[in-house]
């Protein structure tokens, strides 16, 4: 007796291609959310975390997606130069419409190269990821940073929560497991995006301490 894995193949495709539609119209809504939330300043502090819950939706989508081509075969990089300094100034804008001024967002790259080679758009996505859990858990201050180091670019989001667990630190991302705030699949995500950079035979890493808080970092050769 033998067993047709088609109907198996099929299924996955099918909640790949709707994973995609629900990406898109959640994307949509954030928008809309946004849109509202400048237009009328007054709704924002109330929109905040919808706004921050929508997001988290669209990126985990974009993760689950993302590594379903990687386990496919099909993911392919989109390596171009980028300016750091300008990469976190886009970061550091969607920050502070999340957090509102409850927090204070410190930006430092003086030291970062003046371009690197990445993937834009799955970096920050990782990055994404990290920032709106450090909005949950920061008490008062976040910290963006991108600096050259070891030959590569650091990029990393610290915050002065109590830091991450120990099962995390001990994994750093290598499979999925349960953190404080979901599946800790957006910590496999940003270890595999890191990963697939690859430049004279080094690959990038993902680096979490307890450095003055939770400490999360991509270093990219």
């Amino acid at each position: 007796m033998t067993t047709d894995a088609r109907p198996a193949l099929e299924l996955t495709a099918l909640a790949a291609s709707q994973f995609h539609e629900l990406k898109n119209q959640l994307g949509q809504l954030a928008l809309a959310l946004d849109e509202v939330a400048t237009s009328h300043p007054d709704s924002a502090a109330a929109l905040r975390e919808p706004r921050i819950n929508c997001r988290a939706i669209v990126e985990r989508l974009v993760q689950i997606l993302t590594l379903y081509k990687r386990d496919e075969g099909r993911l392919l990089l989109n390596v171009e130069a980028h300016d750091p300094a300008e990469f976190l100034t886009e970061l550091v804008a969607e920050t502070r419409t999340l957090c509102g001024p409850r927090l204070t967002i410190v930006v430092r790259h003086d030291t970062a190269p003046p371009f690197w080679f990445f993937d834009r758009y799955l970096v920050q996505i990782a990055l994404f990821n990290a920032l709106h859990n450090a909005l949950k858990f920061a008490l008062a201050r976040i910290e963006i940073s991108a600096e050259a180091h070891d030959g590569g670019l650091l990029l990393g989001v610290r915050d002065d929560s109590g830091g991450y667990p120990a099962h995390i630190l001990a994994d750093q991302g290598r499979q999925p497991g349960p953190s404080a705030s979901g599946t800790g699949l957006g910590l496999f995500f940003a270890h595999s995006i890191a990963q697939a950079h690859e430049n004279h035979g080094r690959r990038g890493e993902l680096r979490l301490t307890n450095t003055d808080g939770a400490c999360f970092q991509l270093w990219l050769p």
